[in-house]
């Protein structure tokens, strides 16, 4: 028996006898890391199945006893990177969500998923700042800022992050809120990665039961028309109604509505509190520049907003890319469509814009470190399934579409746009100011270095 071995061994041993959750080897079938892209192939040493803010703590401090890295994986959509040696420390069973009516706030444990948060505050008639997926784990999506259908309404998800516990790389567990470590909690505000373990949040609730919401589409040809419309009614959109379109080339698969099914399409999504009859007004233009079909506009309970972009549930192998634009104007448009859109044989699944500004640029919140404030679009591009085009067309397809709009791009993205982007792309997400305070809070609260970032 090597050395390699005879310390994995121990490690084990260690960690079995340390934490109160599962732990498995790294080669265990049943330790594989799920997630929404399974091209992401994780290989870690030892996986730990943490049930409780005491796992965590434990593992963390068994891996500074013997000098490994930590990643910890939540749950939700997972990473867009492997995680390659060391422990896999996933939070996924720490579960439950504590509400406070009167105060309008839960306590949510880090392995949960908005739709957790939803069924728990829908009946009180309380919302949740969710993003478009109620599958989303709702700490990666609050760490990364966090875009809401209605996002140019209620701003990014992270100014509703009142406080946190957080486990540091030397093991102990932290309070964190606007009297406690501030700076810490402006870094979990959008700072993403790297600020040890959350095992909880405390995030503000809104008095929201219903929204106007939901999508129609175009097909074909069509699909371009409706595209350059929207490129010239985005430009004198109401602040207070939350936009994107979607060019989609649909597969012919039988879980989608029969006229959908293999089309190429435009899918235009709608989001506001406003009231429906004010929201029909003002897309009116949009809903009358091409022939569209399956248009689900209407009243609906907040708890249903995942309807809104009818996000994909089941896992699939995925490669993206995304850029923050400052403009989204008609010659944007046609460079999308020439590449991306109903005539073209490019690898892309999909080319969206969603409409930001509004509260996400302009509006209050306390100190964070959201990337994208000041962008007024972004570009989201996924290249079709395939995972034996990865290495070549695909990645072609979408660095083609990319540079394609250097003229209107801010040259970064958000953080929960990434993707599969090293450290140092990471870190230039954010401005020279963010990038020196999430250094100082990463070294303060994890001085070896120990929380990775997959590569």
């Amino acid at each position: 028996m090597t050395t390699h071995e005879i310390t994995q061994d121990v490690v084990l041993d260690a960690l079995t006898q340390a934490v109160t959750g599962r732990v498995l080897p790294g080669n265990a079938v049943e330790a594989r890391l799920s997630g929404m892209n399974v091209a992401v192939e994780h290989r870690p040493d030892h996986v730990v199945l943490a049930t409780s803010a005491d796992d965590v703590q434990a593992t963390v401090r068994v891996a500074k006893t013997f000098g490994l890295p930590v990643a910890v994986f939540s749950t939700g959509h997972g990473f867009a990177r492997g995680i390659d040696g060391g422990i896999a420390l996933t939070t996924a069973g720490l579960t439950g969500v504590e509400v406070d009516e009167p105060a309008r706030t839960a306590r949510v444990a880090a392995g949960s998923r908005w739709r957790d948060v939803l069924d728990a505050v829908t009946p009180l008639g309380l919302a949740a700042v969710t993003g478009s997926s109620p599958d989303v784990g709702v700490v990666g999506f609050l760490l990364g800022g966090g875009m809401s259908p209605l996002a140019r309404e209620v701003g990014f998800g992270s100014n509703y992050l009142l406080a946190a516990d957080v486990v540091t790389g030397d093991g102990d567990l932290l309070h964190v809120d606007a009297d406690h470590h501030p700076e810490v909690l402006r870094a979990l505000r959008g700072g993403k990665w790297g600020l040890g373990v959350v095992t909880s949040v405390t995030i503000r609730l809104l008095p929201l039961a219903t929204i106007t919401g939901g999508s129609f589409f175009a097909v074909g040809d069509d699909a371009a028309t409706m595209f350059r419309a929207y490129a010239d009614w985005v430009a004198t959109a109401p602040s207070d109604i939350t936009t994107s379109v979607a060019l989609l080339r649909l597969p012919p698969l039988e879980f989608l509505p029969e006229p959908l099914r293999g089309q190429y399409v435009a899918n235009v999504r709608v989001a506001s509190t406003r009231p429906l009859a004010e929201v029909a007004e003002a897309i009116a233009p949009l809903r009358e520049a091409a022939p569209i079909i399956l248009d689900s506009i209407g009243e609906m309970p907040y708890a249903a907003i995942g309807a809104v972009h009818q996000d994909p549930t089941d896992p699939m192998p995925v490669l993206d890319g995304s850029t923050l634009l400052h403009t989204f104007e008609p010659q944007t448009a046609e460079v999308l469509l020439g590449i991306a859109g109903p005539q073209s044989t490019a690898p892309l699944m999909m080319a969206e814009i969603r409409h930001l500004g509004g509260a996400l640029g302009d509006g209050e919140h306390g100190p964070d470190s959201v990337t994208g404030r000041d962008a007024a679009f972004s570009l989201f591009v996924i290249g079709l399934p395939v995972p034996e085009l990865f290495e070549t067309a695909v990645p072609a397809a979408i660095n083609g579409l990319l540079e394609a709009v250097q003229p209107w791009s801010l040259g970064r993205t958000q953080a929960n746009f990434a993707g599969a982007v090293s450290e140092a792309a990471m870190i230039d997400l954010w401005s020279p100011a963010d990038q020196a305070h999430l250094a100082t809070v990463r070294r303060d609260l994890d001085p070896e270095g120990r929380f990775v970032m997959p590569r």
